[in-house]
């Protein structure tokens, strides 16, 4: 199963509307390995296909000097492009003002989804279950009564031996076994 990173705006859109969250896979992207600058225009990583151009750009320049050397360098490239990838959308959403709220364990982002808004409350927190109903704003609650239950008087567990010393598996300290 895949960890999911959940993502939502913090400025602009409603924080709290589901459509505007975005997930992102963490670990390798198969895309941006096979097709890297088409990945990362569809993703609109502008200033990471900046970067991209200016690499690619300069490797053209440094091929005629040492075109193995080039190419092994394009090559690490290229699987170093992959393995952060996923990283660098997590940077560039950072930056457009979304804020990590959680996270999701899926085989695929739709499970993933599924289970982050099973548990999400609607106030940017996911994985925090309550019971407890809010309080309405002004009026102090009133007290709870005290419930106070009879001691019960708590009887040591037993081995089968019978042993009243031993508790579940631990001995006694300096005994054997």
């Amino acid at each position: 199963m895949a960890i999911y990173t959940i993502h939502a705006p913090s400025a602009g859109r409603r924080p709290d509307d589901p459509t505007a969250f975005v997930a992102i896979k963490d670990g390798f992207c198969w895309p941006a390995l096979i097709i890297p600058l088409v990945w990362t225009i569809y993703r609109r990583l502008w200033v990471v296909l900046c970067l991209a151009i200016l690499g690619l750009v300069l490797l053209g320049f440094l091929a005629p000097f040492g075109g193995a050397v080039v190419g092994g360098i394009y090559v690490l490239g290229r699987v170093y492009y992959g393995l952060e990838a996923n990283g660098l959308r997590r940077w560039t959403l950072e930056r457009k003002g979304y804020r990590l709220i959680g996270l999701a364990e899926g085989r695929g982002i739709e499970e993933a989804e599924r289970r982050f808004f099973a548990t999400w409350q609607g106030d940017g927190a996911a994985g925090v279950t309550s019971n407890a109903t809010p309080e309405p704003v002004g009026e102090t609650p009133p007290p709870a009564p005290p419930t106070q239950a009879p001691a019960a008087k708590s009887q040591p567990v037993r081995r089968a031996s019978g042993d009243p010393q031993i508790v579940g598996l631990f001995p006694s300290p300096g005994q054997a076994r």
